[in-house]
């Protein structure tokens, strides 16, 4: 029997028993479930951004189905029954008879795809084009602005506090935001993107350029009467003048007037209180022109859904000329040493497991940019909400393999593909299983981007100083320091974990 062939009589049997679970790297959608969900999804196909962790499927679809069967339809009689559990006892000795001759091919202690090719592709780089007009674009900074705006629009929606928002939101957007949502809504909160998927850029020739970004997203909507829960995916169409240089990260958060750099902080007409000028396009900086919604439904973060592991077994997709791009970023870099960087991928991979099956986010703080952070702390808050833990007994890694190097104005970006396993279940208070297999060894892969600092060479091991304490603190992109609380904010950062993106939505 073919190996297409195998995995499709597997999976039609994992449909009627499967487990998709929460590790730290994914393994669940974040559209909340449904009989819709496909697998695995951090990127939401990724992300270009993708990143992934979260939960899947409906607990009641099955019980509302079971209650509500027509008053028409036939009794099943004893000989149906005979005949359809036949049925699945030979369906179910097919498919683990060819599995069982799929995996004894495999070494036992393999967590990488069996297949060693290489698919090398040129690099997906949405927007990259721009950098001829704007050498300060960066894919990173610009993807971060997406998701900070998002986040801040939304708490500003339940807030009732759009119009803070005027210098990057036009008038058509804001309304939009303004009919959405139930009738005395009084707050929008644990808002999580699970992927934003960022469109081709447009109008390179003209003037003023635009790309849509399609966010999935869940949020919480709270009014007098209660709080629901939502999955919800739209797109954004933002626009800027083309030639226009972008401003650092530091600036480009949605938290400063895009023309003077102050506080956001407009008049009631959306004019900025300090310089006074009303913003109505993209001369300053990304502008949101118009905002649809394609699909909301009422769906909070289910953590014990049903899906099996995807895209495994498929190839590893490396950047075409990875090599000598390799060679390239090696002289530009003297002090880099490969094994360094694949140690450090390792013990991130760990200390993020750990700290993930413990629960505890704030150790995952210094180990991942704060646009990953939030999304992780988002997850392990809804675990602690319903009296769950995610495990991963026996995590091991088996393989990291280079995929892509690349580089902006602000950062260096490497992209792996980490191969790992171990008993991935999941345990309520009393420590039953509710989902997964102490008992069953899961294999997974996913490719994972670390950045750091353009120019930083210093070890990754390195302390940085508080600015409002001077005590030394772990290196992270940003967080809160441990000593006196104060936000660390910018500055130079060695390698952390930026993204995450499942095999099957990978691109390059």
């Amino acid at each position: 029997m073919r190996r297409t062939q195998i995995a499709a009589v597997f999976l039609l049997c994992l449909a009627m028993a499967a487990v998709a679970l929460a590790r730290v790297g994914g393994g669940e959608s974040y559209s909340g479930g449904g009989s819709s969900s496909s697998g695995s999804s951090s990127s939401g196909s990724s992300s270009g951004s993708s990143y992934s962790d979260g939960g899947a499927g409906s607990s009641g679809s099955s019980g509302s189905s079971s209650g509500s069967r027509s008053s028409e339809a036939a009794p099943l009689t004893l000989g149906g029954v005979l005949v359809v559990l036949a049925f699945c006892v030979i369906l179910t000795a097919v498919a683990w008879g060819a599995w069982y001759q799929m995996i004894s091919a495999m070494k036992p202690s393999e967590g990488l795809p069996r297949s060693s090719q290489v698919e090398q592709r040129p690099p997906k780089e949405p927007m990259e084009s721009l950098r001829r007009f704007d050498p300060n674009f960066s894919r990173i900074v610009f993807e971060d602005f997406c998701y900070s705006l998002y986040a801040r629009v939304h708490h500003a929606r339940g807030a009732g506090d759009l119009g803070r928002y005027a210098p990057y939101l036009s008038e058509e957007a804001r309304n939009s935001m303004l009919h959405r949502g139930p009738k005395g809504l009084t707050e929008v909160a644990g808002v999580v993107i699970g992927a934003i998927t960022v469109g081709d850029l447009e109008g390179e020739g003209t003037p003023t350029v635009s790309v849509t970004v399609m966010y999935d997203a869940n949020f919480t909507e709270t009014t007098a009467w209660g709080a629901a829960s939502w999955y919800l995916r739209e797109t954004w169409t933002f626009e800027r003048k083309r030639d226009i240089l972008s401003p650092p990260p530091a600036k480009a958060r949605a938290e400063h007037c895009p023309r003077c750099g102050a506080a956001l902080e407009t008049r009631t007409d959306g004019s900025c209180n300090y310089c006074g000028v009303k913003i109505e396009d993209g001369a300053f900086q990304w502008y949101v022109r118009s905002i649809k919604v394609i699909r909301k439904e009422p769906r909070g973060p289910l953590l014990t859904s049903n899906v099996p592991e995807v895209g495994t077994d498929l190839p590893l997709v490396a950047q075409r000329g990875l090599e000598q791009r390799k060679v390239a970023f090696q002289k530009m870099h003297p002090a880099f040493q490969w094994d360094d960087f694949v140690a450090r991928s390792r013990e991130i991979a760990l200390a993020l497991q750990d700290a993930w099956s413990a629960r505890d986010s704030e150790r995952m703080r210094p180990l991942e940019t704060e646009t990953l952070f939030q999304t992780h702390r988002y997850w392990i808050d809804a675990y602690l909400r319903q009296h769950l833990k995610n495990l991963v007994n026996r995590y091991t890694i088996s393989s990291i393999q280079l995929a892509k190097i690349s580089a902006d104005a602000f950062y260096d970006a490497i992209t792996v593909r980490l191969a790992a396993s171990g008993y991935d279940h999941t345990v309520n208070e009393s420590g039953t299983v509710v989902a997964g297999s102490r008992a069953g060894r899961r294999s997974w892969s996913e490719y994972w981007t670390l950045i750091r600092t353009r120019g930083t060479e210093a070890d990754p091991s390195q302390m940085v100083s508080c600015p409002n304490c001077g005590a030394a603190v772990p290196v992270g992109a940003t967080g809160i320091c441990p000593h006196c609380a104060g936000k660390l904010t910018g500055g130079e950062f060695g390698w952390v974990l930026s993204r995450i993106e499942q095999d099957e939505s990978y691109h390059g």
